[in-house]
């Protein structure tokens, strides 16, 4: 069995971009760093000089935008009471008695148009719109708790279903049809391609070097402290050395390796966390995101962990500007404007107070 030390893994390379300026004869040098994901193997850049140049690439949130589709879109909201449950579909009653499933202030009901065998909308009707801190750890958790109610029913009907995620698109930068704020659960009989490419990595990892990636990754994390956040009950919390996605945040579950293992516990410090991070997201005033929710196959546990990613997108402005384009698309690379290093510095006092 091979045995090296996660540091190893945490691969990076400089180049040096080096140009002159026109008027002056400056000679310029930016320096560019590439960092690699230690499980997939996927590139991120980060170059030299973006960070004061951060406003270009994420735009300036407009609150009086903001208000006027809130204020526009409220009346025909059909996530609202009482459209919400005289215009949404139902489960078939051996699935979801009733149709829908209802929490203290969240309601659960499928998707009218799913991309997945099972694809499931959860909502908070009587909040047509919340900022990012306004995520609480009360209405998560009540959300949260809804998921694992239902995914209890969903394991006793629909067993073959073996790959769940659960899901957010905050805003239309981030790529919600909607307004109002919902997650959605989606459930498929095979993964879709980054979880797959997680699972079977996980998998590789765990069988050459004799012990989980998140595992060599937690105390590789904790012991540099650079990206090290905090922890809430069993979730750890870091930044990505190699981000998928600008701003991310990882939750990595302690030892569950599917969602049907997590109890209520751990969705209720699943909650904590998450605000934690949705705050400090609002503290940096970026006004949209996505997260994703998942665990390992339920037939293929070795190495698997439930982890939670959030990134930040484009803030909500009049013509943003899209934060994909050939560079994630075509090359399959990620442009980080922010050091994950700077993230995880303004995070941890929220973690520990």
């Amino acid at each position: 069995m091979e045995i090296r030390t996660m540091e190893h893994f945490f691969r990076k390379r400089h180049e040096t971009a080096v140009f002159h300026l026109p008027e002056t004869g400056e000679e310029i040098r930016h320096a560019i760093e590439y960092r690699e994901d230690p499980l997939i193997g996927r590139t991120s850049v980060i170059g030299e000089g973006l960070l004061k140049k951060a406003a270009i690439f994420f735009g300036e949130t407009d609150p009086g935008l903001i208000d006027r589709m809130v204020r526009e879109s409220r009346d025909h909201c059909f996530f609202c009471p009482p459209a919400v449950f005289e215009t949404t579909p139902t489960y078939p009653p051996a699935l979801c008695t009733g149709g829908r499933m209802q929490g203290n202030s969240t309601l659960l009901f499928p998707n009218l148009f799913p991309l997945a065998e099972l694809h499931t909308v959860l909502t908070w009707p009587d909040h047509h719109y919340l900022t990012p801190s306004g995520f609480t750890p009360a209405l998560l958790e009540d959300l949260f708790l809804l998921t694992r109610r239902f995914l209890a029913a969903v394991r006793h009907s629909l067993s073959d279903i073996r790959f769940f995620s659960l899901n957010c698109n905050y805003m239309p930068p981030a790529g919600a049809s909607i307004l109002h704020p919902h997650f959605q659960l989606l459930g498929t009989r095979e993964p879709a391609h980054r979880l797959r490419e997680i699972i079977e990595a996980a998998v590789r990892w765990h069988n050459r070097y004799g012990e989980s990636y998140w595992d060599a990754l937690i105390r590789a994390e904790s012991a540099a402290e650079e990206r090290w956040i905090g922890q809430t009950g069993n979730w750890y919390w870091v930044t990505a050395w190699s981000p998928l996605g600008s701003n991310e945040v990882i939750g990595i579950h302690q030892s569950k390796p599917t969602l049907f293992d997590l109890n209520g516990d751990d969705w209720s410090h699943l909650a904590s966390g998450l605000n934690k991070v949705l705050a400090e997201y609002d503290a940096r005033k970026y006004s949209s995101f996505n997260l994703c929710l998942t665990g390992g196959c339920c037939d293929v546990l070795d190495g698997q962990r439930c982890v939670i990613r959030t990134i930040t997108r484009q803030n909500v402005k009049s013509l943003y500007r899209n934060d994909e384009y050939f560079l994630q698309k075509l090359n399959g690379i990620e442009l980080i404007v922010s050091p994950p290093e700077h993230l995880a510095a303004d995070l941890r006092p929220r973690f520990n107070p």
